[in-house]
């Protein structure tokens, strides 16, 4: 039997588009996590991207790092030397904010070339996060480490890109993570409560969370919200965190990352090189096999990539959208 030329050209295409299917590339994004290289050998303790090819990491020795072609080759600038810096915001390529331990706060307005010390006067507060919420207002969060009162809530405020902070009323015990969508609710993370303010922190309601450990992470996508800490407590809300169901983990993780991807997908991660994916918004998690074991201590969403970094200086990603 002979085949016309239409013929063999149409198997032909079925069998590439066959071959394309089986390998992946034609109906799925590449789900592994690919590492990337990086200056540092010391924990990488943020990131912020502001475009799919800018991004800035810190270390927990007074670092940062600078990338324009997503990681491929990186910039690095000394803040201080020996300062243990926690978080990394930035607002554009040229405006950021990191805060640290001992109250230390800094302010670049060139990408990262120069900073300038803004740090409140008290040396004792340890800062874990901060929220750039527009040009002027910003918030940095953490613990009073004061003697008679180590783990108490301490926020400080500042309306004027960081050239004064008010302290903030104490709005629960041990203060976590903030989570700010411009134009939407800004959340701040406390023991046994999810705080929020629809005014940039200037007033503030709350939703209780859960029993036990105190939760260290938090990540809001819709109605979804995924909240982790000490001792595997986990926990989830399918109502933008106005109620809370326990979905704890191994008592011997202790959870620092939190990241949603959508309503049903999310990653957490912390010591014990655990990092885990849920696919039900949060009521179940099974491990996501990483090419090499380290402690992730953040992770940020940049368009359809998802980083993760932490201790030794790694630093991964993976493709999710």
């Amino acid at each position: 039997m002979r085949l016309d030329n239409r013929k063999i050209m149409r198997i032909s295409l079925l069998t590439l588009f066959a071959l394309l299917l089986s390998a992946g590339v034609y109906s799925q994004t590449d789900q592994s996590w690919h590492q990337i290289g990086t200056p540092f050998s010391e924990s990488i303790t943020g990131i912020s991207f502001v475009h799919p090819d800018t991004g800035f990491i810190i270390t927990s020795s007074g670092d940062l790092a600078r990338t324009f072609d997503r990681g491929k080759t990186w910039d690095v600038f000394h803040v201080e030397p020996g300062a243990s810096l926690e978080d990394v915001q930035f607002r554009n390529s040229d405006t950021g904010m990191i805060c640290g331990a001992k109250g230390k706060i800094y302010v670049t307005y060139n990408g990262g070339y120069a900073w300038q010390y803004k740090g409140v006067a008290d040396s004792l507060p340890w800062f874990f996060d901060l929220a750039i919420l527009d040009s002027k207002t910003a918030i940095a969060v953490g613990l009073s480490r004061q003697p008679e009162d180590p783990f108490g809530a301490l926020g400080y405020r500042t309306t004027d890109a960081g050239n004064t902070w008010q302290k903030m009323k104490p709005l629960g015990l041990g203060y976590a993570e903030m989570q700010y969508t411009p134009g939407g609710l800004l959340y701040l993370l406390s023991f046994g409560k999810l705080n929020y303010s629809a005014d940039k922190g200037l007033t503030w309601n709350s939703y209780r969370t859960t029993e036990g450990a105190p939760a260290r992470a938090l990540s809001i996508v819709g109605n979804t919200g995924v909240i982790c800490g000490l001792k595997g407590m986990c926990a989830y809300s399918h109502d933008a965190g106005k109620t809370w169901y326990p979905s704890d983990q191994n008592k011997e993780t202790m959870f620092v990352a939190a990241q949603l991807i959508d309503e049903k997908t999310g990653y957490v991660g912390g010591t014990l090189a655990t990092l885990l994916k849920t696919v039900d918004g949060g009521q179940t998690w099974n491990a996501d096999p990483m090419p090499s074991q380290f402690d992730i201590l953040d992770f940020f969403l940049e368009g359809d990539r998802l980083y993760a970094a932490g201790t030794g200086g790694t630093m991964m990603y993976k493709t999710v959208k």
